[in-house]
């Protein structure tokens, strides 16, 4: 515990001394909500039913609980489990670190095989892209980047004699002769 509080402490002195006395900078934050687009704004990647204010209450709801439940299961049933064994054998603190040990595996499982699962569409399409083969997927309709881009292809190429100026335009290149 001593280590502990030394090391945060002294990480906020260290923290606060450079701070004031050694860099001290007038930084303004107020240029923040200026110039940072807030990503909860962006809703591109949703389904309308997961934008839906009734379930996303309900899903607040579910996490909530859960989340309350486990934190009394950790911070106070886990470690009154211990009281009646008084000082910990040999024995039973090698049980102790092997309910910890199979508690991080067991997360560490769940934190990557869940992503992977709910993302395995997305994953296959990007490699199926990336190795030539055909996704299940149906064509998506052009952008308006590969438009630009067709449309470039329809600008003639100077010839040689011709003075020749690049404009860079939206991302594409203009040759204007």
């Amino acid at each position: 515990l001593s280590g502990n509080l030394v090391a945060i402490f002294t990480s906020a002195i260290i923290h606060v001394f450079y701070s004031y006395v050694i860099d001290p900078q007038d930084y303004d934050f107020s240029t923040l909500d200026q110039n940072i687009e807030l990503v909860e704004a962006d809703t591109s990647g949703l389904e309308p039913e997961q934008q839906d204010p009734v379930e996303l209450h309900k899903s607040y709801l579910w996490i909530t609980r859960r989340g309350y439940v486990l934190t009394v299961v950790l911070v106070i049933v886990w470690p009154l489990l211990s009281v009646p064994a008084g000082v910990f054998t040999k024995d039973y603190f090698a049980f102790w670190v092997l309910v910890a040990i199979a508690w991080g595996f067991g997360a560490a499982l769940v934190i990557t095989v869940l992503p992977l699962t709910e993302s395995s569409e997305d994953i296959m399409a990007v490699l199926a892209g990336m190795t030539g083969m055909k996704s299940k997927d149906p064509e998506p309709e052009p952008t308006e980047m590969k438009k630009l881009d067709e449309e470039i292809e329809e600008v003639p190429e100077p010839s040689k004699g011709d003075d020749v100026q690049e404009v860079a335009v939206g991302g594409a290149v203009e040759v204007s002769a």
